[in-house]
This record gives structure tokens, C-alpha cells and sequence, in this order.
């Protein structure tokens, strides 16, 4: 029982230790930890904030305003008229006054900045996603490098054994006296070799995983799996592009269409009403020289006519401006059809190399092993083993390189194309 017990608890903290990550979750987390991740949040607020400040034009619009001058001159009558006696006017005058203005109509405008402003809020959010797509290029690199760092050690490893497998048949052999010494040292020195190898490329190893700690916010275990992205869909004859580049284009094409809108609302009369309230001397009576209340209202219309000496050339600015976007995306989406392309020609390349790595391979571990016992019969010397050793890795190297690019090329041919 107490043997059961512990094969449980030695299980346990085996996949405790090793844990086993993915592609799509380290990017999910890398996005979540992003700082822009918590931009698209401060823009939206931003722009909620900006719509209102402009629907709040439409609102009553009160105004209050006072004034205190003194004239060299004033309205008088010089005429006599019998009965009526006019005081003259003081030459000292006060006002106070609180206007309430109310839009009626204003062709439009309001509702056209409005479009403006939700219209840039997109385009900056839109934005923001093309630098979090960005991001998951980089942790989709950083990721291949790790699967190929990792594949890197177990070679390593593997010929290490053999190395060591090798040193242990030769020292027997040397010590009943069929080689000579020479060719123990040869080996020793070549597992040395091979060590600082490994620790080269575990080092190199624990460099990748540190810069995918840091975007993950996570801390990643040397002996961490990584599962090998396996079915990377992808289809030979679609090269439609779902990138958010595009959807940046159509963003700025759309803003630009509503600031066209706004120029138009520009040129449109405004009509509003307004209530005047005061205190002050004179009032609306110019013949009473007296502080008085007074109030007046109505409505008024105005008619900008200047704008429509600009209006023309806005729009053909506006205009060239959509015309340039237009082709920057036909030139976007060429070149990317382009580097489809190139990358469908890169993964057939990839799989044919990979073909004949398999095969050379094999051939080199067939020579490598028939190596070792014609190193156990004398037939050949330390150092003829150690060129087959050393050609066998260089194969192995070969097709983990070569199987590590055809994951990343398929990866990269989904990124191209614009990952769902």
C-alpha cells in the first residue's frame, strides 16, 4: 500500500512539474497581459465621453453676461414737447443679462460630428487590434523557437547516450588491451564537446522561455511541454485575406465619409430660439433713465456663407485622401496575396527536404550503429566513429530544423492570411 502511495504522489508531482502548454494559450494570456489590451477600454470611455460632450450642443444653452460703461454721449431730445418734460439719459449705463438659447434646427451638423467622432473612435480601436495581431506573430515565433530549442536538447541527448554508451565499450576494450588509449581520451574529449552543446542550447532554451514569461505572465518550467501545433488548417486555393489591416482601410475610408457628411452639414442655414432676461439702466425704454427689468425673445436665423468658399476644396482633399487609402489597401492586400504565395512555395519546399531528411537519417544511424561495432572489432579507430557520430547528428539536426520551419511556414501562411 505505502508503495502504491508513493508511485501516486511520484505521478503527481511528475505532471505537476511538467506542465504542458500551448500555442493558443500562451497567446491568450500574452494578449490579456498586453498593456494595449486595456487601451481599447480607455478609447471606447473616450469616446462615449467626446459623443456626449457633443449631443450636449443640442441642449438649452443659458448665458449670462453684464456690463458697466460710460459714454461721452448720449440719445437726447432737443425738442420741446408741452406737457412732457424728458430726463436726459445718464451717461453711466448698466446691464445685466441671462440668455437661454435652444437649437431648433442645424441642418444636420450635430449628428454629423457625432458620426466623426464615433467613426475615429473606431479607427483608433481598429488600430489597436492590428498591434495585438502583432503580438501574436511574435509569440508565434517565439513559440517555434521554443519547440525547436527543445527538439535541439533531446538531440543533443540522445547523442550524448550514444557517446557515452560508445565510451563505455571502448574502455572495456582498453583495459583488456584490443586499443589503444588514444582512442578512449577521443571519445571523452567529444562527450565534453557535447556537453557544452547542451549547455549552450539549454541556455538558449531558458532565453526564449524568459521572453515568453514575460509576455504570458507566467513562469514556465525548464521541463515544460509544448505541444507541437499539430492539422494547422490551411487551404492552397484561398488566399483571401481576413487580416485586421483590412478592416483598418474600411475604418479610414468610413471615417472619411462621414467628415464629407460634416462638410456638407456645414453649409446648412441653422435656426434657433432665444430668451433674453435683464436688469439695468436704460432698459428696453430709452426714455426711462432708470434701472428696470426688461426681457425680449424670438428666433434667429443664421447662414453662413463662407463656408461654402472652402466646401469644395475640403471635399476634394477628403477625396484624394480616400483615393490614397484605397491604394494602400490594393497594394496591402498584393503583396500579401504575394507572400501567400511564397509561403504555399516554402512548405512544399519544406516537406520534400523533410522527405529526404528521413531517409538520410535512417542511412546515417544504420552507419552510425554499424560504426560502433567495427569500433568494438578494431576495424576502425575512435576518431572514424566520432565523423559518423557527428554526421548522424548533423542529419538529425537537419530534419529537426526542417520539421521546427514547416510548423512555423504553416503558422505563418494562417497569420498572412489572417488568423479566425
Amino acid at each position: 500500500m505505502r508503495l502504491l502511495f508513493t508511485s501516486i504522489g511520484f505521478l503527481i508531482a511528475t505532471f505537476i512539474q511538467a506542465q504542458t502548454h500551448t500555442l493558443q494559450e500562451l497567446e491568450a494570456l500574452s494578449i490579456k497581459n498586453y498593456p494595449l489590451i486595456k487601451q481599447a477600454a480607455i478609447l471606447n470611455q473616450s469616446a462615449n465621453f467626446n459623443i456626449e460632450n457633443i449631443k450636449k450642443a443640442l441642449y438649452p444653452q443659458l448665458s449670462i453676461s453684464g456690463q458697466a460703461t460710460y459714454q461721452s454721449e448720449v440719445t437726447s431730445i432737443n425738442i420741446p414737447i408741452p406737457g412732457i418734460k424728458a430726463n436726459p439719459l445718464s451717461k453711466d449705463q448698466y446691464k445685466a443679462i441671462a440668455e437661454l438659447q435652444q437649437t431648433i434646427y442645424d441642418g444636420g451638423l450635430n449628428k454629423k460630428m457625432q458620426a466623426v467622432a464615433n467613426a475615429g473612435a473606431k479607427l483608433e480601436i481598429i488600430k489597436n487590434e492590428v498591434d495585438l495581431y502583432k503580438l501574436k506573430e511574435r509569440v508565434t515565433q517565439i513559440y517555434c523557437t521554443v519547440l525547436y530549442t527543445n527538439e535541439v536538447v533531446n538531440q543533443i541527448s540522445l547523442i550524448q547516450k550514444d557517446l557515452e554508451n560508445a565510451l563505455f565499450k571502448i574502455e572495456s576494450l582498453y583495459k583488456n588491451g584490443l586499443v589503444f588509449k588514444n582512442n578512449v581520451l577521443q571519445i571523452k574529449a567529444q562527450i565534453l564537446k557535447n556537453n557544452q552543446r547542451l549547455e549552450e542550447a539549454i541556455a538558449a532554451k531558458r532565453m526564449v522561455l524568459d521572453a515568453l514569461e514575460i509576455l504570458a505572465n507566467m513562469p514556465l518550467a525548464s521541463n515544460a511541454v509544448f505541444e507541437i501545433p499539430k492539422d494547422v488548417k490551411f487551404d492552397n486555393n484561398d488566399l483571401e485575406l481576413s487580416r485586421p489591416e483590412l478592416l483598418l482601410f474600411e475604418a479610414q475610408n468610413s471615417s472619411i465619409q462621414k467628415q464629407l457628411g460634416l462638410v456638407n452639414a456645414k453649409t446648412s442655414p441653422k435656426l434657433g430660439a432665444f430668451v433674453q432676461g435683464g436688469y439695468g439702466r436704460p432698459g428696453l425704454n430709452m426714455l426711462k433713465n432708470d434701472f428696470d427689468w426688461f426681457s425680449i425673445g424670438g428666433v434667429k436665423l443664421q447662414w453662413s456663407l463662407g463656408s461654402y468658399y472652402t466646401a469644395k476644396k475640403e471635399k476634394g482633399i477628403l477625396q484624394n485622401q480616400a483615393a490614397l487609402i484605397q491604394n494602400e489597401k490594393d497594394t496591402y492586400t498584393l503583396n500579401n496575396r504575394i507572400q501567400l504565395k511564397q509561403q504555399l512555395d516554402e512548405i512544399a519546399k519544406i516537406e520534400k527536404l523533410i522527405q529526404s531528411d528521413k531517409e538520410i537519417v535512417a542511412l546515417r544511424d544504420q552507419i552510425k550503429n554499424t560504426s560502433l561495432v567495427q569500433l568494438n572489432n578494431g576495424v576502425i579507430t575512435a576518431n572514424d566513429y566520432l565523423r559518423e557520430i557527428n554526421e548522424y547528428d548533423l542529419a538529425n539536426q537537419a530534419l529537426v530544423q526542417h520539421q521546427t520551419q514547416l510548423i512555423q511556414s504553416k503558422l505563418q501562411f494562417q497569420l498572412i492570411k489572417g488568423k479566425n
